[in-house]
């Protein structure tokens, strides 16, 4: 062989691994971030571009509407899913990742962005582009929420909340929500905590029963801005961490809190049940509410197990 021949087959081999990375940017357009920024979505893209990116971007129109965005995303061999959008946008696109090799990247857009505290994200378009472009990988674990006699399974990257945070969300005026952020909850939490419409419910983990008037099923740590509800959980660990609440009381949930507040402090309260697990079974004889990530999705009865190593996501390592 010439010695262009040999020239010419060590740059082919060299670089037959190093094409561009393909980039689906799915954002939701009434998302907080987006509405007070409209150029926000032409900086991402521009980001991208710049750091040798193959990028193009969808907008979300319906709920549900990035799960099926995402599939389609999948079925074309991209290589990352960029969500720009709150943790429930995040939660819809996740939901067709899962056990598959596109990768899931997350740009800021939402009111509280919990996985991208947790995942300690960059949140200028810059440095999120050349995390993507210099192939930081993470593969972590996902709970599922299974609802047997529906025939119905959904993921959740965060946390699922019975109970009081579930009346909570689904309580929330989303005007205020647009104009206040995460003082809607809080607002909504307060007027909760005013009327306390308890719903009893039971949950059986580690071979015991236990009652409950709010539960917290976590994949990690953060819960919300200031709230630490799962000091233990771990992201890509193979278990789910359990805290549960059966307090009737006012000043004890408040109380819980202000502890949580603290790093998890509640953790350690009576009355507070904290343990790891790999499956929970949750019935209730009345209509207690779920929610995933931040998104009521149904009533009890339902089972949450996790599934382990099963989404790739940009991010630096732990």
């Amino acid at each position: 062989m010439s010695r262009r021949g040999i020239r010419l087959a060590k740059w082919f081999i060299a670089n037959m691994n190093t094409t561009a990375k393909t980039v689906r940017l799915i954002f939701n357009p009434t998302a907080g971030a987006i509405q007070r920024a409209p150029s926000l979505i032409e900086q991402v893209l521009a980001a991208l571009r710049t750091a040798g990116l193959s990028a193009e971007a969808q907008a979300t129109t319906c709920a549900g509407h990035a799960t099926e965005l995402a599939r389609q995303a999948v079925a074309e061999n991209v290589d990352v899913v960029l969500v720009c959008g709150g943790d429930g946008t995040v939660n819809e696109a996740a939901q067709s990742l899962v056990g598959t090799n596109t990768a899931l990247a997350i740009f800021p857009g939402g009111t509280a962005n919990v996985l991208v505290q947790e995942l300690r994200l960059p949140r200028t378009p810059e440095k999120l582009a050349a995390l993507i472009a210099d192939g930081n990988l993470r593969t972590i674990s996902v709970g599922r929420a299974v609802k047997p006699d529906a025939g119905w399974q959904r993921y959740f990257l965060l946390m699922a909340g019975i109970g009081v945070d579930a009346t909570i969300v689904q309580s929330v005026n989303p005007q205020l929500k647009k104009r206040a952020g995460i003082g809607a909850y809080l607002a909504s939490g307060l007027e909760f905590l005013a009327r306390l419409p308890l719903t009893p419910f039971s949950l059986d983990f580690n071979g015991k029963r236990h009652e409950s008037t709010f539960t917290v099923i976590s994949n990690a740590a953060s819960y919300a801005v200031w709230f630490t509800l799962a000091p233990e959980a771990k992201l890509d660990d193979d278990q789910l961490d359990v805290c549960v609440f059966n307090s009737r009381s006012r000043l004890a949930y408040l109380g819980y809190a202000f502890l949580s507040m603290l790093g998890g402090q509640h953790a350690h309260s009576p009355g507070v049940i904290y343990q790891p697990a790999d499956a929970i079974k949750a019935n209730s004889n009345d209509t207690a509410l779920v929610q995933l990530d931040g998104e009521v999705v149904g009533h009890l009865p339902m089972r949450f197990d996790i599934v382990p190593q099963s989404l790739r996501v940009i991010a630096p390592q732990p």
